[in-house]
């Protein structure tokens, strides 16, 4: 690597391939460029030099080398929404960027620009680009925060601009749980078809994937238990997939009571081991979509207005904390990534758990003579404490 004068400036040549190249030009004087040249001779000796023009591919070229890799590895449902977020938001407004532009300034101004949208000034009220949630944001710097770490990997760039980004905080959805006397009104408001699927869903915390894409094969009526080995979902042409559960611990066996199994039984006449146990009046599959405008309607009528689908298996794990379930345990019966995602999510209901955790402690110590707990503190121990 050398030095050398370029016009009224200064530029660092090296010898690549056996060719002279351009690593970096316009420094202003002779000592500036001397002492990148510096750095990056020393870069070289242990092993961290990363060629200055490899930063100076576009994002969108670099989309372009990684995606094909990246989407290999991800269910259909994630090539679906990754795939969407990199088109719509990610190429449009940084793609003409080089890698090496990308930095903190550029991420943080891309941030305001979705959080804020596009309007389209020939047209009141209407938007070229409509503002994103702050989840969704979140969403859309994750998957860049991965395609710049990848690019650092490739070493096209040293550091990544995403590592201290400021986002949007999110306002998190507070969860609704049913009480008994709510659920029974729910199941008397849904019509008699779709009772058994709402049961089997409030009562086993089933995701609503997992429960619509159940097979008959996959339920054990005299046992008392089906097992979760996939889950279905809608893409957004209409198409019905059918893929692995969301995590690892999704594949899972469930529990479900007499009463369920009651239910369930008659949804099984004349169907074949791979046919679903839950389909619509006419024998097709069911959709969210179509299933959702009948839910507004009957949670509604049983005066539980708001109340989503989703809430019967936040209702799950609910029921079973009041009833002193372990977490371990509720956490493998919904099928969660880590106990750590259900105390997260759960976690403040635990108060309830801890009454009943202390009446057990003073039922246990029944037996300790009160005149060994009456010991005078010492004054300075109780300061101290």
């Amino acid at each position: 690597m050398w030095v050398e004068k370029n016009g009224p400036t200064y530029r660092i040549r090296d010898i690549i391939d056996g060719k002279k190249v351009t690593l970096e030009k316009g420094w202003p004087n002779k000592t500036s460029a001397k002492k990148r040249l510096t750095t990056l001779q020393a870069d070289r000796i242990r092993g961290d030099f990363i060629d200055p023009r490899a930063g100076r591919l576009t994002l969108a070229e670099w989309v372009q080398m990684w995606w094909p890799g990246h989407e290999a590895n991800l269910k259909p449902t994630s090539r679906q929404s990754e795939g969407s977020r990199v088109r719509m938001h990610i190429v449009p407004l940084l793609g003409h960027l080089a890698l090496d532009e990308v930095d903190n300034l550029a991420i943080q101004a891309w941030i305001t620009k979705l959080m804020t949208g596009l309007p389209d000034l020939d047209r009141p009220g209407k938007w070229v680009r409509r503002p994103l949630s702050a989840k969704t944001v979140r969403s859309c710097h994750g998957l860049l925060h991965t395609l710049m770490g990848a690019a650092v990997r490739a070493r096209k760039i040293r550091v990544n601009p995403c590592a201290d980004t400021s986002l949007p905080g999110l306002t998190p959805r507070e969860m609704r749980f049913l009480t008994e006397p709510e659920a029974g009104r729910l199941h008397a408001a849904v019509p008699e078809h779709w009772r058994p699927l709402v049961l089997l869903l409030v009562s086993t915390g089933l995701r609503w994937g997992e429960a619509v894409g159940l097979q008959v094969k996959q339920l054990d009526v005299l046992g008392g238990k089906l097992t979760v080995v996939r889950a279905m979902h809608e893409m957004a042409d209409g198409s019905l997939i059918f893929g692995t559960p969301k995590t690892a611990r999704g594949r899972r066996t469930v529990t479900f009571t007499p009463k369920v199994a009651q239910a369930l039984v008659p949804l099984l006449a004349g169907k074949d081991r791979e046919d679903l146990v839950f389909t619509t009046p006419s024998g097709k599959p069911v959709r969210a979509r179509n299933f959702r405008r009948g839910w507004l309607e009957w949670t509604a009528d049983a005066g539980l207005a708001g109340l989503r689908i989703h809430d019967l298996r936040h209702t799950q794990a609910a029921w079973l904390i009041s009833a002193n379930v372990p977490l371990s345990a509720i956490s493998r019966r919904l099928g969660h990534g880590s106990i750590a995602v259900t105390d997260g999510l759960y976690g403040h209901l635990l108060p309830q758990v801890d009454a009943g955790i202390l009446t057990a402690v003073a039922d246990a110590l029944e037996h300790v003579d009160p005149e060994l707990l009456t010991a005078e503190l010492d004054d300075e121990l109780v300061e101290e404490l």
